[in-house]
């Protein structure tokens, strides 16, 4: 009687301890847009899927959203509605072929992990790219749309 009355007593503090342990889901808290923020992210971004609004550190609204292209997209807009950049997600294997060409000719033998297309007001568009070198080493290159490489 006492070892089963110990198993039941066992089994029940497990059974407790497990509960106890299970995260509670994260509320995400709505950001309340401003109008000013949405008329101008609508007015630049006509086709969007998937919207959702967070508040950065610096108070600015940031929207992430699938375009047009399919492609993940996140845009940041200043309080007053300006856009202050904007970055698209580009599967590495889609890179242009001007770019991959300046990789590997500046950057023989390396790999491209990752590419996010930058645009910034008042700034040609430019490309951050990753590459993994020859020798296992991670870099993160800026290069413009005419293939121009800054580390």
């Amino acid at each position: 009687m006492k070892n089963s009355f110990f198993v039941f007593l066992m089994s029940v503090l497990i059974a407790s301890s497990a509960q106890a342990q299970k995260k509670k889901p994260v509320q995400v808290k709505q950001v309340q847009v401003p109008e000013n923020v949405n008329t101008s992210f609508k007015s630049q971004y006509t086709v969007t899927n998937d919207n959702s609004w967070k508040k950065n550190y610096s108070g600015n609204y940031v929207a992430t959203f699938t375009n047009a292209d399919s492609l993940k997209q996140t845009v940041e807009f200043s309080g007053s509605g300006t856009m202050i950049k904007s970055k698209i997600a580009i599967a590495p294997q889609t890179i242009a072929e001007n770019l991959s060409l300046a990789i590997s000719t500046q950057y023989p033998g390396s790999k491209i992990t990752e590419a996010d297309k930058m645009q910034l007001p008042g700034v040609a568009p430019y490309y951050r790219v990753k590459i993994l070198s020859s020798d296992n080493t991670t870099k993160e290159l800026l290069i413009s749309e005419e293939g121009t490489i800054t580390e």
